[in-house]
């Protein structure tokens, strides 16, 4: 897949999460399969006022991991200063960046409160003014950036979704940037809900440019299915890939989504943990994945001793 001028190596690519997407984790979901990774969500009034904890998030030290960076912003003067800023950091590792993402998706009440995300969704022409800004930028910026790009969700709510105020952001799309992510769910939806796939195949149907489709993709067989029922020309995977990395290694079908043996899962925490202790990350991407990786574990023995009849109390022993 292609976005921009990045060539994509599948059509796989590991979603913006906070508390999961840091560097050493990036690179092991890299190295199992993941064509594309983000940084967490970056507040870009954070970057405009200078915030190091702000620029600290950009832990873009990998220069062999494709990497970009995705901004929240509520207006476009907002996101010229932010852009401008990064371009003029004397941080060596933003020459890393290779990508800007702005997030319409995220569905925190702290950010829709501010008027940003989902809440921008039915303005289309403040929408215009950022898209516009962004792309204009690429043309002109210093950074190796190969692609620009929006992640939107179907509405801040039901009704906006049905009354589809989704599909008028695929035509500006169209025209100032360079792919565009659907979350198929509007913000008032919890991850357990259904995703609305349909939608994406609307949308799929005015896109001129490579249309990525978000939500409960896990398996080949989800990635088969969005692709036939939409047209989707990739996927971002977000929660597949916090309860495993190799979920990237069974969406190309060259393997197990899952691990297969308790040494994997060793291994991946051994290479996380270097990496981590390398690029400096922060605590709370440091016991978040602790516990992931133990999650892992538990959930690998559970399933063999499901297979093997062992009842989990004993095999413990």
């Amino acid at each position: 897949m292609k976005l921009g001028s990045l060539e994509l190596s599948s059509p796989f690519i590991l979603a913006p999460m906070e508390s999961v997407s840091d560097c050493a984790y990036r690179r092991v979901c890299w190295d199992r399969g993941a064509s594309l990774t983000w940084t967490e969500m970056i507040r870009a009034r954070g970057l405009t006022r200078n915030n190091k904890s702000t620029f600290d998030l950009i832990d873009t030290f990998d220069p062999e991991v494709l990497t970009g960076v995705q901004l929240m912003v509520t207006n476009e003067k907002e996101l010229i200063e932010a852009l401008g800023k990064l371009e003029g950091s004397t941080q060596a590792h933003f020459k890393n960046i290779r990508a800007i993402d702005l997030n319409f998706g995220c569905p925190s009440p702290e950010i829709i409160r501010i008027g940003a995300g989902p809440a921008l969704l039915k303005r289309k022409g403040k929408l215009e003014t950022i898209f516009r800004a962004l792309g204009e930028w690429k043309k002109s910026t210093t950074l190796p950036i190969g692609a620009v790009g929006v992640k939107i969700r179907l509405g801040l709510n039901r009704v906006e979704q049905e009354q589809k105020v989704y599909l008028p952001l695929v035509e500006l799309a169209n025209e100032h940037v360079d792919y565009l992510v659907i979350h198929a769910r509007h913000a008032r939806q919890g991850s357990s809900e259904k995703p609305t796939w349909s939608a994406i195949a609307e949308a799929k149907q005015r896109a001129r440019i490579p249309l990525i489709g978000n939500g409960d993709i896990v398996t080949r067989e989800d990635w088969e299915r969005l692709s036939r029922e939409t047209g989707a020309d990739g996927a971002l995977i977000a929660r597949g890939a916090i309860r495993s990395p190799w979920v990237f290694r069974g969406l190309k079908g060259l393997g197990s989504g899952t691990p297969t043996s308790m040494e994997e899962i060793d291994a991946a925490e051994t290479q996380y943990l270097s990496l981590a202790t390398q690029y400096a990350t922060k605590p709370k991407f440091l016991e978040w994945h602790r516990e992931g990786f133990n999650r892992m574990r538990a959930r690998f023995k559970g399933e063999a001793e499901k297979d093997s009849g062992v009842p989990a109390n004993e095999h413990m022993s």
